[in-house]
């Protein structure tokens, strides 16, 4: 079982130094404009739903503990921040039927987040009820009746209104449809973008004013970035649906998804923009991926994957919360940031490169301007609190051989800089700090790692003659 290793190996495996040079004798330059300030980091988070929140019954009580602070605590862990769930059909078997014994699980995962921190809870809904769809069947797509919109819309908002009076969760956000683009033979539902217009304008938003209810709806959340605008465009160019809309989101499994039997690492290739979202003031989400298929592989080359995905969400369209799959996994492949393993569990390098990200970039972040691609194979991203000061640079190194830069922070003065390492020996682990020179420092990255550089930017003052 991995662990965070806090001490420094006897054999320094990374260089950090300010005259760090790479083999044609000059490093990469990197330029960092914190001044210039792009989009609101809200947060990275993960799911539970699908069973997950129930691998984590299934172990002892101790490991239990010690997963969930490696997942959410942010001192002795990756410090995640925001939680999604699954808004199960099953609440409401029959019309005016509730069950609210059925997700245990999901309410026990919520609280033991709770405990270490996370404050951002939403769910997404899989499948309407059966008795209101035109399959009559919580799988195989099908689409909510127009007769019964009203009955749905209640539906999420009694979920609301209940989580908070019986388990005294705050939802924060809900998502009226996980992948409505897709017809499969598990839970799921049908949306064209035009019945979520109508939906949201005519029922959803009315009901959740005349409820009083305050979690932000999301949409279209379908299956990849290519498929956004086909949902999302009819919702946005209808001002009386888009006042109801606070979040476009998509899953990313264009980027990973091969075959049902075999993931493929992602391409460097950024994630479009989605213009009516900066247009009329949306936050932008990505609310899931993962590697499905294969045999499970908690090496780096996964790791490096995950990281590579964030770099293309953050970097191209810009989203301001990130999110994985599963939490915890037992399909059998590489789904999960853990594998669930009998009462115990293993850990995988995706975890801690998801943590290069979720650890440091906290909420109220902004990312920053940056020269994302120094050198082939070398991806940076860069964030900061303009209230604090704090700020976390993501390098990655994709690459076979180690890679020198040189970083260029022009009208900010930085001191100490801490390097936190995930690498194929590192999982996470803090380095000897670096001293900065004027505007700057250098650091030459290991090959097939993830480095997040942590400090304080000081916005330097102009003298005045």
């Amino acid at each position: 079982m991995h662990s965070f290793k806090y001490l420094l190996p006897a054999i320094a495996l990374l260089s950090f130094s300010a005259s760090a040079v790479a083999a044609d004798g000059a490093a990469s330059p990197v330029t960092i404009d914190f001044s210039d300030q792009r989009q609101l980091i809200t947060g990275f988070g993960a799911s539970g739903g699908n069973d997950s929140a129930a691998n984590f019954r299934k172990m002892t009580a101790e490991n239990q503990a010690k997963l969930n602070d490696l997942l959410f605590d942010p001192e002795k862990g990756i410090g995640l921040t925001m939680l999604r769930s699954e808004l199960f059909a099953r609440i409401e078997p029959k019309p005016g039927v509730w069950e609210w014994t059925k997700d245990e699980d999901q309410v026990w995962l919520m609280k033991e987040a709770r405990k270490r921190g996370v404050r951002y809870f939403w769910s997404a809904n899989w499948s309407a009820p059966a008795w209101m769809k035109d399959n009559k069947d919580i799988n195989h797509g099908g689409h909510v009746l127009p007769a019964h919109y009203q009955d749905f819309a209640d539906f999420l908002s009694r979920y609301v209104r209940e989580y908070k009076t019986r388990f005294g969760i705050e939802i924060q956000a809900i998502s009226m449809s996980n992948e409505p683009d897709m017809n499969v033979d598990y839970q799921s539902c049908l949306w064209s973008g035009e019945e979520m217009r109508d939906f949201l304008k005519k029922d959803l938003g009315p009901t959740f004013a005349r409820d009083h209810v305050k979690a932000k709806i999301i949409v279209p959340e379908v299956s990849s970035w290519p498929a956004l605008e086909i949902h999302a465009d009819a919702v946005m160019a209808d001002p009386q649906a888009r006042q109801f809309v606070d979040i476009v989101a998509s899953h990313q499994y264009d980027q990973t998804f091969e075959t049902q039997q075999q993931p493929k690492l992602p391409p460097a290739e950024l994630l479009a923009r989605y213009e009516p979202r900066e247009s009329y003031g949306k936050q932008l989400w990505e609310t899931e991926v993962s590697f499905i298929g294969g045999n499970p592989d908690p090496s780096i080359a996964w790791g490096l994957g995950t990281a590579v995905l964030i770099h293309n969400a953050m970097v191209g369209a810009e989203v301001n919360a990130w999110h994985w799959w599963a939490l915890l996994n037992n399909w059998g492949d590489n789904e999960g940031l853990a594998d669930l393993a009998g009462d115990h569990y293993i850990l995988t390098k995706r975890l801690f490169a998801l943590g290069n990200y979720s650890k440091f970039v906290r909420p109220g972040f902004h990312m920053a301007a940056a020269t994302h691609t120094p050198q082939k194979g070398v991806f940076i991203t860069a964030f900061r609190d303009a209230k604090t000061g704090r700020f976390a640079i993501v390098a990655i190194n994709d690459s076979s051989e180690a890679a020198a830069l040189q970083f260029d922070i022009p009208g900010y003065h930085t001191d100490t800089i801490t390097p936190w390492v995930t690498s194929a020996a590192l999982d996470l682990a803090p380095q000897a700090t670096i001293a900065s020179s004027a505007g700057g420092f250098s650091a030459t990255l290991a090959p097939k790692s993830v480095t997040t550089f942590v400090g304080e930017a000081v916005k330097v003052k102009e003298s005045k003659h």
